[in-house]
């Protein structure tokens, strides 16, 4: 493969990154000719890169439209302040499907909020908080649907278990379908 960039860093560790659809090694200099190393690090980069190319790249907005649940609207129709905007949106389509779901469990919450995050996009804390990212604003229904009954489902069960799961399943019977098209959708 030639479609990678070495570089030699001052870091103890190595590593294989992919930034702007590009493959990054970068090595320690004290392993700067330990060529077993700079091959295990290449393989793992490539694999990297193979799997960075089978995810669905989603994105958000251009010049004059913003993706709004999967479909673009003009930035206009969104008025002055598009982020906060986007949050609102997104707070109003979710608040009511919170709610259903919460009272079909019999659990509480104590509030949602819509952030701008990067990494994660939700989360259930143990004290009944909800938090969404805003970027679930541009995907279809489908997807923040889905979201929405897994955090709902965090407020009964704290973690990824059997009993999680089933609970997802008894509104969601897709859920499985759903959740492996999510994990390789990046919203940029």
């Amino acid at each position: 493969m030639s479609g990678y960039e070495i570089i030699y860093s001052n870091n103890k560790h190595g590593y294989a990154r992919i930034k702007e659809g590009k493959l990054i090694i970068s090595i320690p200099k004290f392993l700067k000719y330990n060529k077993k190393f700079k091959q295990t690090l290449i393989e793992n980069g490539e694999k990297l890169l193979k799997k960075h190319k089978k995810n669905k790249y989603i994105k958000s907005k251009d010049e004059e439209n913003v993706l709004l649940f999967g479909e673009f609207v003009e930035k206009k129709e969104l008025k002055w302040n598009l982020d906060k905007n986007l949050k609102n949106i997104l707070l109003d389509y979710v608040s009511p499907i919170v709610d259903e779901y919460s009272k079909k469990l019999w659990n509480n919450f104590t509030s949602i909020s819509i952030r701008k995050a990067s990494s994660k996009r939700w989360s259930c804390s143990h004290d009944q908080k909800i938090m969404f990212s805003q970027n679930l604003v541009h995907l279809p229904t489908k997807y923040i649907k889905y979201v929405v009954i897994h955090e709902v489902c965090h407020l009964k069960h704290k973690n990824h278990s059997k009993e999680f799961w089933k609970e997802v399943e008894n509104f969601l019977p897709n859920y499985r379908e759903i959740r492996k098209e999510m994990r390789k959708m990046i919203i940029e």
